[in-house]
């Protein structure tokens, strides 16, 4: 894989932090379950294409952790993922299973270290390495607690940097959060932190609403691949439970 396949690799799986789990406020003193869905549809065609279920489980108030169903059009689950936010919310374990092809990707944590392990394909043998990733540490789900943190400084004009974990590659990426626009909603890209390869790499576009900080659409690259085995490019449409 030459080094711009590369980073359009980590471009593409870095969409797991913008679209895999974008979280609902929950007061403290919230515990259960939250649910709500993202719908995908082709950005060429306007064809729904698969849905995101998320169901986010609560422990005295915090996020404990959360699965996510990816469904096709018949409402078949063909993927799904485990994130587990505690004890760091920006930094989750996780696991993402394709039962379509065997692919596999996550991260967990042993003997004190952090471990990325993924294959690609269910012939191909599971590789792992243990990896310090620089901080701010961003891994999968984690980037919406990110962006919470960060969020008013981000509206206002504020570019946010951290390095996103791309376990398929055993290595990790430096993405950059920009806001475009801002009002009722904020508008703001996810791009590659480098003047270069932002030429090149076209950025995954983020909708939150203003007042409640959630994630109401996303434009870009897909981490679910198409019947050809290519990366899907597609718009993500939020819903979420009335308050």
């Amino acid at each position: 894989m030459d080094w711009l396949n590369l980073i359009s690799t980590g471009c593409k799986h870095a969409t797991v932090i913008a679209i895999a789990i974008m979280t609902v406020e929950v007061s403290a003193s919230t515990a259960g379950t939250l649910k709500f869905r993202g719908d995908a549809y082709d950005l060429s065609t306007g064809k729904f294409v698969y849905s995101e279920n998320h169901s986010e489980f609560y422990k005295e108030g915090k996020h404990a952790y959360s699965r996510v169903s990816y469904r096709d059009a018949a409402g078949k689950e063909f993927a799904s993922k485990i994130i587990t936010f505690l004890p760091n919310r920006t930094q989750p374990t996780y696991e993402l299973r394709d039962v379509r092809d065997g692919y596999v990707e996550g991260i967990r944590r042993e003997a004190g270290g952090t471990v990325y392990y993924a294959r690609r394909k269910a012939d191909e043998p599971m590789k792992e390495k243990r990896i310090q990733t620089p901080a701010p540490a961003v891994f999968d789900g984690g980037f919406d607690y990110f962006v919470r943190e960060n969020f008013n400084e981000i509206c206002a004009g504020t570019n946010k940097s951290f390095f996103f974990a791309v376990p398929i590659e055993l290595d990790y990426f430096r993405f950059r959060v920009a806001r475009q626009e801002s009002g009722d909603v904020c508008r703001m890209n996810l791009e590659l932190d480098n003047v270069l390869l932002r030429q090149i790499v076209r950025p995954i576009k983020l909708w939150y609403e203003t007042k409640t900080g959630r994630l109401k659409k996303y434009e870009g690259i897909s981490n679910i691949n198409g019947p050809d085995g290519k990366s899907l490019k597609v718009r993500v449409v939020f819903t979420y439970p009335e308050k």
